[in-house]
């Protein structure tokens, strides 16, 4: 039959009895109608049609055959299919497809299409009536990439659960590392484009049986049957390069992406389980460094609930003004005399059953959700407050105070601090700041930016925990600071170890040559403090050896020794 005849509807035709009430449908509904005469061929269309594919007219004969080009290559067959039951469709009886199709923007977007027939007076099909919707009117597929949603998702996995009562298989999570600060910085336009874009590039790199879907913000998820660990590394690599570049006008920006796997039925065998694996998962990945796929492990989970519960926990103190926080201080003592100069603050938080949590335990999670921006408020407050008090008694006492990058980026930091050194009355000389995490930090020129602000105010600047992680001499030439604080790492063997003495000797020597002082933590007994006093000539000491962390009452005892 010909494509692109325009064709008179007869006055016997089914489709002239409905015109009307086709006419009335299409002005009111945003998806594409159509109704086709099977004794004809002859098709009517939705003037729909005409707008977005070009089609030559409302009538037309062969619709599959028109259709076709807009459909993504892979669906072609689905469709194919679909049209091709027409011949032995039954009255009543719906054909329903899901596939790709080509939209208006030049972009492939999931639509359903569902076909049913109606009987003639002797029973026989006449007439079928056919819709295709975009399934994201539906809210059925994400706007932004036409990809399934969550919630199809859900359903369809649902479906493989409950395909055989062997089904075995993996749920994946892919979450896009740090895609937030890429829509920020190059604008959210070019972030839904990129989002486009890597859908469209993750869906040609799968294998064709399996189907990518959207989740939320920027993670994306799909399933695999009869898949094995091995097997999922090796598609999560092939992910991992098609993800390398995203693609933009002006730059070639680089992109990461963390994966997180749950195997069916051995980890779970229900959706909401599994997909909550997943996303544990994917968590703990990212904690991991990212762009890596990580595979659930209950050891991991029962660990993520404790945090979480933790994290609870601490959102509640918060709210209470920050009431199971307290400071503990550390003194740190002059190196040639011994005499007391100052104190490092130091978080603590008691559980709910009243024990102390180990830094460690809770610290990280201060961070990684945020709370460390009202915790470290909390923490200055405090802080200057005591530094105030001892100041008065010892004018040249300085209290050291951890900084995070995430409180740098708080926009209204330095104004909170200007106005509690102002409030208190604070020499903001009293007053040092330690950068901890350097090996976090990507943009120095931000770092130093921020840290010349307070270096201003006179407050001194300390790189903290050097020769840990990344925390090494490039660290000091990047870094502007008053202070670098040598890690207990190379004090706890250094009477045996010529490497660790070299180190801390050669440190020492080239941070006095360019102006710096030197901290050196975890000094536990008088030989190392003897060794670091006389032949490293080390500025300030703080460790055991000269005391513990303690709390304010305690500590204000050393100022009437």
């Amino acid at each position: 039959m010909s494509t692109n005849l325009f064709i008179e509807l007869g006055d016997d035709s089914p489709l002239s009895r409905i015109k009307s009430y086709f006419d009335a449908l299409q002005n009111s509904a945003d998806e594409y109608l159509f109704a086709t005469d099977l004794s004809t061929g002859q098709v009517l269309l939705s003037k729909n049609f005409l707008r977005d594919f070009d089609f030559p007219d409302n009538v037309v004969e062969d619709f599959a055959t028109l259709l076709t080009p807009f459909v993504w290559h892979d669906d072609r067959e689905i469709v194919e299919d679909a049209f091709g039951r027409l011949d032995s469709v039954n009255p009543g009886i719906e054909i329903f497809c899901e596939f790709r199709l080509l939209n208006r923007n030049g972009e492939y977007g999931w639509v359903s299409m569902r076909m049913t027939a109606s009987a003639d007076e002797y029973g026989q099909p006449e007439l079928v009536a056919g819709v295709i919707a975009r399934m994201d009117l539906k809210l059925k597929a994400d706007y932004i990439t036409g990809l399934l949603n969550r919630n199809a998702f859900h359903i369809d996995l649902m479906k493989e659960l409950n395909s055989s009562p062997d089904a075995h298989g993996a749920v994946i999570f892919i979450g896009l590392d740090n895609f937030q600060l890429i829509s920020e910085t190059y604008g959210y336009e070019f972030g839904d484009n990129a989002l486009r874009q890597l859908a469209q590039d993750i869906t040609n790199i799968l294998p064709p049986d399996i189907r990518l879907y959207k989740l939320d913000n920027d993670m994306f998820a799909f399933f695999v049957a009869d898949v094995y660990p091995e097997e999922l590394e090796i598609i999560f690599s092939s992910i991992q390069l098609c993800m390398r570049e995203i693609r933009n006008i002006e730059d070639t920006i680089f992109c990461t992406a963390s994966g997180g796997a749950t195997f069916y039925p051995e980890d779970a065998d229900d959706v909401i389980t599994l997909m909550r694996y997943a996303e544990v998962a994917l968590e703990f990945a990212r904690q991991k460094g990212k762009d890596q796929i990580a595979f659930f492990s209950t050891e991991y989970y029962d660990r993520w609930r404790y945090d979480i519960g933790m994290q609870n926990l601490m959102q509640n103190s918060i709210a209470r003004g920050c009431e199971d926080f307290f400071l503990c201080y550390q003194p740190q003592v002059d190196a040639k005399t011994g005499r007391l100069v100052g104190a490092e603050a130091l978080l603590r938080w008691y559980d709910k059953d009243g024990s102390v949590v180990a830094p460690m335990q809770f610290i990280p999670l201060l961070e990684r959700s945020r709370m460390i921006i009202p915790v470290g408020h909390w923490i200055i407050e405090n802080a200057v407050t005591t530094a105030k008090k001892w100041c008065q008694i010892q004018p040249d006492f300085e209290v050291s105070v951890n900084i995070s990058l995430y409180q740098l980026e708080e926009q209204m930091f330095y104004e909170f601090v200007k106005d509690c050194i102002e409030r208190h009355e604070l020499n903001p000389r009293n007053l040092v700041f330690e950068l901890t995490e350097s090996n976090k930090v990507y943009d120095w020129d931000f770092v130093n930016k921020q840290f010349h602000q307070f270096h201003e105010l006179g407050i001194k600047i300390a790189m903290d925990d050097f020769g840990m992680g990344y925390a090494n001499l490039a660290f000091i030439k990047n870094f502007r600071c008053n202070q670098v604080k040598i890690d207990r790492a190379f004090v706890e063997d250094i009477l045996n170890s010529e490497y660790d003495r070299e180190v801390v000797k050669h440190v020492v020597m080239m941070c006095h040559a360019v102006g710096m002082e030197v901290v050196i933590e975890g000094v536990e007994d008088e030989a190392t403090y003897i060794y670091l006093r006389d032949v490293c000539d080390a500025d300030i000491i703080q460790g055991f050896y000269f005391g513990y962390p303690e709390t304010e009452d305690v500590f204000e005892k050393r100022f009437k020794q």
